[in-house]
């Protein structure tokens, strides 16, 4: 499943489409169906030394806004952007970022999410198929993370909907596959582990400059 494939979807790809234009997008369409005002870091490399692992990248950070302060909940979000290529390929793998954003739990975010931000005509035609897989073994596994799925279309701009135009013609909903993020249970964990975790979170407010009445 996680081989490329060449498959003739019809029309533009967004092949030439640069990844951060990508996730600039998603943030502003994030900012604009909230009902909060948030913060947030794009492409953030934590570098505080004791942290553990070192030095991680995160694609995308959000934590609410209030009188001009930074509080929790803490959000860390691994965003995955599917596409074909300039020459049609592309891979179709359901789990494509679930490793990463598993990860970010030892981090010590609240809350972490999947987000698969999916080219129109790879999501119709190819990729539907593997969200409502990626979002049924979320739920069965009962795994401590949030799943969002997009499409992505391209004609004057960049647009990201929540629906998608199936070859028969009929709409999908892709609400139906999302599924929302359950607190991170490493952070009461008595464990090593949770210990860890813990310390890292402290660590992670600190650098962010947040404001957190758990530190």
């Amino acid at each position: 499943m996680s081989g490329s494939m060449v498959y003739d979807l019809g029309g533009s790809n967004m092949a030439g489409v640069d990844e951060r234009k990508v996730l600039a997008k998603l943030v502003e369409y994030l900012r604009e169906s909230l009902s909060y005002e948030i913060w947030y870091w794009k492409n953030y490399v934590l570098r505080a030394k004791e942290l553990f692992p070192r030095r991680p990248e995160i694609d995308l950070i959000i934590c609410r806004k209030e009188k001009d302060a930074k509080v929790p909940p803490l959000l860390a979000a691994e965003v995955k952007y599917i596409r074909t290529t300039k020459t049609g390929r592309v891979s179709p793998s359901y789990y494509s970022g679930l490793d990463e954003a598993l990860a970010l739990l030892i981090l010590g975010f609240d809350k972490v999410m999947l987000i698969h931000l999916v080219e129109e005509g790879v999501l119709s035609t190819v990729f539907l198929d593997y969200a409502k897989l990626l979002s049924s073994m979320i739920k069965s596994l009962g795994l401590p993370l949030g799943y969002r799925v997009y499409a992505l279309a391209l004609s004057t701009d960049l647009h990201i909907y929540k629906t998608v135009k199936l070859w028969a013609g009929d709409i999908y909903d892709l609400e139906n596959l999302w599924v929302s993020p359950t607190p991170n249970p490493l952070l009461k964990d008595r464990s090593n582990l949770g210990k860890a975790v813990r310390r890292n979170r402290k660590l992670l407010v600190n650098t962010l400059g947040i404001k957190d009445v758990h530190t």
